[in-house]
C-alpha cells in the first residue's frame, strides 16, 4: 500500500472509532435510565461564551448520555478532510486544516 492509502485508512479508522465510543457511552446512559438507576450522581456546571449549562441532581445515565453526545458531535463537526497534492511524479496526502491552503514542504520528505 502507498503512504497516502495508509493516511486515509488511519483517518477513517480514527473517525469510526470515535463514533463507536460516543455511541457506546450514549447507549450506556440509555441503559442506566431503562434499568431504573435514578440516584443523584452529582452536579455538572459548564460555561462557554455567554451560555451556561448546569446539571443538578442528575441521574447517572445523564452524564453518560451527554458525554457520548459530545463525543459524537465533535467527531461529526470536525468531519473527514484530507488534501491530495501532486507535484511532478510525486503525490502527497495530508490531513486538511481549516484555512490552510499551502502546499506541503517537499524538501522535508
Amino acid at each position: 500500500m502507498q503512504v497516502s492509502t495508509h493516511i486515509i485508512f488511519s483517518l477513517i479508522s480514527y473517525k469510526l472509532a470515535s463514533l463507536v465510543v460516543g455511541s457506546v457511552f450514549a447507549h450506556m446512559g440509555y441503559r442506566l435510565f431503562m434499568s431504573g438507576v435514578w440516584g443523584s450522581a452529582g452536579e455538572l456546571e459548564a460555561s462557554f461564551a455567554d451560555n451556561k449549562l448546569i446539571f443538578k441532581k442528575a441521574a447517572p445515565g445523564t452524564f453518560f448520555a451527554v458525554f457520548g453526545a459530545v463525543i459524537i458531535a465533535i467527531t461529526l463537526y470536525k468531519g473527514l478532510e484530507f488534501e491530495n497534492y501532486t507535484k511532478g511524479k510525486e503525490s502527497f496526502v495530508e490531513i486538511a486544516e481549516e484555512g490552510d491552503t499551502s502546499l506541503p514542504d517537499t524538501k522535508k520528505m
